[in-house]
């Protein structure tokens, strides 16, 4: 059987064939700031060499060893030096400094060393609504003047999560905003959002940059020039949440944000996320996340010292 029928028939299997020499590191978007977690399953750096063969069924992956369900995500990966090897079941394609390789969910491969070395980052992309468009783009290769951009943004997140010093929350958080921004961009989402999509949008950054304000649904619904029934549908389509349960979830959000990173009192967040007190904001809070704000805060600084 010759070598690439070999690899074709193992590229239906699960390989994860890595030698000790590969130097990895790995990110965790649930314990950085920001929102890089809604979109990042998992993502890292690595310097590959010796050997280093990874093989997908198509299937999903395992991230969670109490779940046994799998989570379908969109592989991106961007090539810095030396170089990898990717086999699809169209045949094979080289993996190059200054590509992209991109492999939507579902897709079966194997991709591998195939030079002495190869540094690239990688990205496993949720398959989520903003995300769907990736359906509709072809596995494959192809040379980009982002994916130097990626692996730049990618190496500074990894050095800045060695760094202690008291800005590397907020370096962190800028970071992972320009990362996903150029996410999209290497992607280059192919369908325009309508003038409606891109009204609801800038009105949600509006709402997220503003938590501290009363904001109802009937005063969204009237920047928007809609009744409360209309843009409660819209919202419902463009992120799967009512308006308020947005809203609430952008508040508590921020709200973790400050009660890891910063040492303001449960007054001073409640203000700044936009409740009326600290008790109504600690009610919320608990309801959502099944404890309260102060023990979170707590479990939190000590997970932070410890790393």
């Amino acid at each position: 059987m010759s070598e690439t029928i070999m690899k074709r028939n193992a590229m239906w299997q699960d390989i994860l064939d890595i030698s000790p020499q590969c130097k990895e590191e790995f990110f965790d978007f649930e314990t950085l700031p920001g929102n890089g977690k809604s979109f990042i399953a998992c993502a890292g750096v690595s310097h590959l060499q010796t050997r280093y063969q990874i093989g997908k069924t198509g299937k999903g992956e395992f991230f969670n060893n109490q779940n046994r369900d799998r989570t379908h995500v969109h592989y991106l990966i961007s090539t810095h030096s030396g170089a990898g090897r990717l086999t699809l079941g169209n045949g094979q394609h080289s993996v190059v400094p200054g590509s992209v390789l991109l492999l939507p969910a579902g897709t079966p491969f194997l991709y591998e060393l195939a030079d002495e070395h190869w540094d690239m980052c990688w990205l496993l992309l949720h398959d989520c609504s903003e995300y769907q468009f990736i359906h509709k783009l072809k596995p494959g290769v192809w040379q980009s003047e982002h994916a130097l951009l990626l692996y730049q943004t990618m190496s500074l997140l990894r050095d800045f999560s060695h760094n202690e010093d008291r800005y590397q929350p907020d370096i962190q958080l800028r970071l992972i905003e320009v990362l996903l921004y150029q996410i999209e961009q290497t992607l280059k989402k192919p369908v325009p959002l309508s003038d409606q999509q891109q009204r609801f949008q800038g009105l949600i950054r509006t709402v997220t940059k503003q938590l501290q304000l009363p904001w109802t649904v009937n005063e969204m619904a009237s920047q928007m020039h809609m009744s409360e029934p209309q843009f409660y549908r819209l919202c419902k389509k463009e992120t799967g949440k009512t308006p308020m349960k947005l809203l609430t979830h952008s508040r508590l959000e921020y709200a973790c944000y400050l009660l890891r990173y910063t040492h303001y009192s449960l007054e001073q967040i409640a203000d700044t996320v936009g409740y009326a007190d600290s008790a109504s904001f600690a009610h919320r809070f608990k309801l959502n996340y099944q404890v309260s704000p102060g023990r979170w805060r707590l479990e939190q600084k000590k997970s932070i010292g410890s790393n």
